[in-house]
């Protein structure tokens, strides 16, 4: 049985009342503060690759890009190949030289390099075979004379390169150096790598 008087009864519905009606309050509060307004900002990208060709040629002068001089030549077989008569009935001291053009046709720069020539087993050119003569040399060169060799050159997209290819030949004298005589040399590679830059 109840010993709350009927005064106290109505003060504890009072404050139950008083205290759901503030909790209610309360949650319409924290509903509001959930609500806001947005916008957003977008962005979009596309990329692509640039396009890759070393063309070379050989010629006295640089040949206009596009022109029917240059050749893609991206395999030995399709090797660009220097006339014949350019360092043929070579004599002691002598140097030839055949002017080559580089033309990057890419997009973007490229780093090019030479690799190194081929010539173990080459009867004008290894000194292994030439023994005890003095063996003929060849190489690519900035300068006609043979001065200096080439290095590793960037070329950008566009742009052209004249080297040359030269042809050394020591002061080979007889009897000594007879054996040098009627000598042949077979097809001596020259392999340009061109390699992307990064900007």
């Amino acid at each position: 049985m109840s010993t709350r008087t009927p005064e106290q009864s109505r003060k504890r519905r009072l404050i139950t009342g008083i205290s759901l009606a503030s909790i209610a309050v309360l949650g319409v509060g924290a509903a509001i503060t959930t609500a806001a307004w947005t916008d957003n900002v977008w962005f979009s990208a596309t990329a692509d690759t640039s396009t890759i060709e070393l063309y070379g040629a050989v010629a006295d002068t640089v040949p206009a890009p596009g022109d029917a001089a240059w050749e893609e030549a991206d395999d030995q077989a399709a090797a660009i190949v220097v006339p014949a008569d350019s360092f043929a009935g070579l004599v002691p001291q002598e140097t030839r030289a055949v002017q080559i053009w580089l033309w990057n046709g890419s997009t973007t720069a490229l780093s090019v390099e030479l690799s190194a020539l081929t010539l173990t087993g080459n009867l004008l050119f290894d000194p292994d075979e030439t023994d005890p003569s003095t063996p003929a040399s060849i190489g690519v060169f900035t300068d006609e004379t043979g001065t200096t060799p080439y290095a590793t050159t960037v070329i950008p997209a566009n742009g052209t390169l004249g080297l040359w290819v030269v042809v050394k030949t020591p002061n080979w004298v007889s009897p000594a150096d007879d054996a040098m005589q009627d000598v042949a040399s077979p097809a001596v590679p020259l392999q340009f790598i061109g390699s992307t830059v990064a900007p």
